[in-house]
């Protein structure tokens, strides 16, 4: 989540709003909060669809259908003005990531989970069909992963925006690789084509990719009208009733009751309730729920906090409590220790500093090297020795001289520093340099065993860093990237210790998006 910005509202209707979600086709999708302190998520039209007199209209007719869809697995619209100014709707906040960004971060889900994510949407889209709408762009996106089942968002908009010139702003209304064959055509849609998308949908859950692989929207159009789906990696169980959902022909793919006699009955969900989901993103479903409840609603700007910002100025971020974490075990910043001296990282202003050591490197590099030596000249003058043993000091030389290479090769690259602060982390590596806002974050934690561990950064939907840092200085990993070497070069109790330093600095200055699993 974002903050407001200058631009921004902090009242729609009854809402108070307390920060940025995203956007879409229909316009801004913010945080809001209702006045009993209820939250839901606020979607406000853009300018250029609340002048459009048809759009309006439109709207007006899919909120009133939209608001009588029930069943258990939609975020439901709760509100809605379609005469405003710009119109809006507001719906549930359901806390959890969405289906895209759990995959893209941990991997595809487990079969068991994917036959309850398949439950799911498929019982969502009776009901929205029970209402007489069709989604037109369920995709993975539009999936959020909550602890008790996921919810299928952003029903009740796809048909208002229907007919409206999305082209001028380089729009495309659906999405390529989830679009049925009658959408790409021009042909009617109608509940089959929801079905279509949800075979699509299962088939990124149960494997990281679409049924249509990737590439350009013209590829992904052409294999989704002449190619035939590629369902490796899903469970016998599921790739029949998708293969069924992704057939050409809407008159033979399955009714969403059908689905569900094909899917089988499912146990209710345990104790936990969330357990139907892997770990990793259980632990993420929690960080969004410590995350709501922990922002709070930002104050209402002063007539000079609402001039317009100079250009590329970033917007300050969400209040937020100057509250120690509980048992988060880090020291405020000025008094953290230093990683790399006797015993402190340095600190100006608030900022924990850490850099890699590159001495370190060279000094064990130059120990291994004068052993490896020993070893080769004693192995060398003593011929009257046992020949194991002059073997084994010849082996122990080669380890040696390749650990030690090791060493320097890696002292020879340039070093990396490492700054957290109350606003932003700040990566640099030589001369490349990446400064990362919190609000950008989605999440960040130590990765790797104890000889190479790294930080990694996972940023929100919508944001990507800037190429000229990715791929040279920051390498990518599982979806994030790699920022920072802790203690590569140092013996294992500095490297543990400095491990320890950086995880605790990360809790204390990113308390809404530090992942503290190991």
């Amino acid at each position: 989540m974002r903050p407001l910005g200058p631009a921004d509202p902090h009242q729609v209707g009854a809402y108070s709003l307390r920060g940025r979600l995203g956007g879409g086709a229909m316009g801004t999708v913010y945080l809001g909060t209702s006045p009993g302190g209820r939250a839901v998520a606020v979607k406000v039209a853009r300018t250029d669809l609340a002048d459009d007199s048809d759009f309006r209209e439109r709207f007006r007719r899919e909120v009133a259908m939209a608001r009588s869809v029930g069943g258990f697995w939609t975020a439901g619209v709760v509100d809605a003005d379609p005469e405003a100014p710009q119109p809006w709707l507001a719906t549930e906040y359901v806390v959890g990531p969405t289906l895209q960004q759990a995959v893209s971060e941990y991997g595809p889900l487990p079969a068991p989970a994917v036959r309850r994510l398949a439950a799911g949407l498929t019982e969502a889209l009776q009901a929205i069909h029970s209402a007489g709408l069709i989604h037109r762009d369920l995709k993975p996106s539009n999936v959020l992963l909550a602890a008790d089942g996921p919810r299928v968002i952003d029903f009740g908009i796809s048909q208002a925006l229907e007919g409206v010139r999305l082209t001028a702003t380089g729009e495309f209304l659906g999405t390529p690789g989830y679009l049925a064959p009658e959408q790409i055509s021009g042909a009617d849609v109608g509940p089959a084509t929801d079905l279509f998308a949800l075979g699509a949908v299962l088939t990124f859950a149960a494997t990281g990719k679409g049924p249509f692989g990737s590439g350009p929207t013209e590829a992904l159009m052409y294999r989704a009208m002449h190619d035939e789906p590629t369902l490796d990696g899903l469970s016998s169980d599921l790739a029949g009733v998708v293969r069924a959902c992704l057939d050409r022909d809407p008159a033979r793919r399955p009714a969403p009751g059908q689905v569900l006699d094909r899917i089988g009955g499912l146990p209710p969900p345990g104790p936990d309730g969330a357990d139907w989901l892997p770990a990793p993103v259980r632990t993420l479903v929690r960080q969004y729920a410590t995350q709501l409840h922990s922002t709070s609603a930002p104050e209402e700007p002063s007539a000079e906090q609402q001039a317009p910002s100079s250009a590329g100025q970033q917007a300050p971020p969400v209040a937020d409590p100057d509250v120690r974490p509980a048992d988060s075990g880090a020291p405020p910043a000025e008094v953290a220790r230093r990683p790399g001296e006797p015993d402190r990282p340095s600190t100006d202003g608030g900022t924990v500093r850490f850099t890699s050591n590159r001495l370190a490197g060279l000094v064990i590099a130059g120990c291994q090297l004068l052993a490896g030596l020993f070893l080769a000249r004693w192995a060398g003058e003593s011929s009257d020795s046992d020949p194991v043993m002059r073997v084994a000091a010849l082996l122990a030389f080669i380890v040696l001289l390749v650990l030690a290479t090791r060493h320097l090769i890696r002292s020879a690259r340039r070093g990396y520093t490492l700054e957290l602060n109350r606003q932003s982390m700040v990566a640099a590596k030589g001369h490349r340099r990446w400064q990362i806002p919190w609000e950008t974050v989605a999440r960040v934690r130590v990765v790797g065993d104890r000889s190479e561990p790294w930080v990694v950064v996972w940023l929100v939907d919508g944001w990507t860093p800037p190429r000229k840092v990715t791929g040279r200085a920051f390498r990518k990993y599982h979806g994030g990237y790699r920022l920072y070497p802790v203690g590569h070069q140092d013996g294992r109790r500095s490297r543990v210790r400095e491990i320890e330093e950086v995880r605790s600095a990360l809790a204390w200055h990113a308390r809404r998006a530090f992942d503290p699993s190991a």
